[in-house]
């Protein structure tokens, strides 16, 4: 089973995950899919392989939490 999909989903807030999403290695572009959901952005992060596996759950979880 998938882990990540399968865990209680705990609200998080911005300022809970704030230095995370200092670190932008993804955002909210603005822009929606075909389907209506919100584009999420990865840009060139030259440590992407660094950011531990639950900073980057809780930055994934929020973004995807906004309306």
């Amino acid at each position: 089973t998938d882990e990540i999909m399968h865990q209680d989903i705990i609200p998080l807030y911005a300022a809970d995950i704030e230095d995370q999403l200092k670190k932008q290695f993804a955002y909210l572009s603005g822009g929606r899919g075909g389907d209506g959901c919100p584009v999420i952005t990865f840009p060139d992060y030259p440590a992407f392989s660094e950011i531990p596996e639950k900073e980057f759950q809780n930055v994934l979880t929020y973004l995807t939490s906004i309306p």
